[in-house]
């Protein structure tokens, strides 16, 4: 491994998933806005996915902290980039938001080329509201005898042909990890792109591909049914509701630590005002048994991050990744 590897960690690279495009829908939760609009909450996936799940638990949270109507409104497609697209116009009074995974907005601008809007120019942060490491699991194409990262390498690197890995989208978390892996054990892993969480989980279970390197909510549902195995994670530390399952840094990928997370944005100008509100409530909303309990089962940990830390954070991860991106030689699309 080269010293760039080396110091390869959670500050040189992040994401989460892009899934496939899906008809728009909205949910309401209840009450009405001071100028009477409702409050929406803009997320770039489809229903039932991860993302939705988050903005539909918070909204129902935020409703009686806000005393708002607060709808959740899909607009997926574009691998998660029509919703920043759309709230970056939006007007900048509070009322549209977006709640997004990291990549979208310090990943993006160094995986496209012609991305239709700057997310340190377009966007104002409001707060970070959860992270969440990756899972890198194995289904039936893998052994029964596989059960470390070090062995599935051994196999994948005898049976070349076995050397494929599956994740959500091209340019995400997934994908880069996979890269690092295979080369810090001297061992060139393909990428498998999928559009979205659940299709990579599927040939995964399928057989069609050995390896799938993907989010917690998409794969722990088989792994509590044995039909897949989660060979490592990518945090600091174990995952709670895997606690025997080591992590890649305790199986001798050190420089492999990786969490990724979900932040609320406003459109760039929203009043300093609007957003303390926002970030008060938001706050608040994060201890509520519900919410956290809806976070428990996607796999994910809250963990509120305000405006005035976010942002510097935030600028030292897309500078980050942008090295770690040329590092790899990693070719922007579009």
């Amino acid at each position: 491994m080269n010293t760039t590897e080396q110091k390869w960690t959670r500050r040189k690279f992040v994401q989460v998933s892009a899934v496939a495009v899906a008809a728009p829908s909205i949910a309401m939760t209840a009450s009405a806005q001071s100028n009477g609009q409702p409050l929406r909450i803009v997320v770039g996936f489809p229903p039932g996915g991860s993302t939705d799940v988050v903005a539909r638990q918070l909204a129902e949270a935020l409703r009686p902290r806000l005393g708002n109507i607060i709808l959740v409104e899909n607009k997926a497609g574009a691998a998660g980039r029509i919703a920043p697209e759309f709230v970056k116009s939006a007007p900048a009074d509070g009322g549209i938001l977006l709640l997004t995974p990291n990549p979208m907005i310090t990943q993006y601008p160094s995986v496209y080329k012609k991305l239709t809007y700057d997310p340190l120019r377009d966007l104002s942060p409001i707060a970070q509201l959860s992270t969440y490491p990756l899972l890198v699991s194995v289904g039936p194409a893998v052994p029964e005898s596989v059960k470390t990262i070090r062995q599935y390498l051994d196999w994948a690197k005898a049976e070349n042909r076995n050397a494929f890995f599956a994740s959500p989208a091209t340019g995400s978390t997934p994908h880069f990890v996979g890269v690092m892996l295979g080369r810090s054990a001297n061992i060139e892993l393909t990428h498998v792109a999928y559009r979205g969480d659940a299709p990579a989980v599927q040939d995964l279970l399928g057989g069609q591909v050995p390896m799938s390197i993907n989010v917690p909510a998409a794969q722990l549902p088989h792994v509590s049914t044995g039909r897949l195995r989660v060979l490592a994670t990518t945090g600091a530390q174990r995952m709670p509701d895997l606690p025997d399952t080591p992590t890649l840094s305790e199986q001798g990928f050190p420089s492999l630590k990786t969490n990724d997370w979900f932040g609320m944005f406003a459109p760039s100008g929203t009043p300093a005002a609007q957003v303390t509100r926002l970030q008060n409530a938001l706050r608040e909303a994060l201890n509520d048994a519900a919410v956290r309990e809806s976070f428990k089962k996607l796999g994910i940990q809250p963990a509120y991050i305000g405006a005035s830390d976010f942002a510097p954070r935030i600028k030292d991860e897309s500078v980050a990744f942008a090295a770690m991106v040329k590092s790899v030689g990693f070719v922007p699309e579009e």
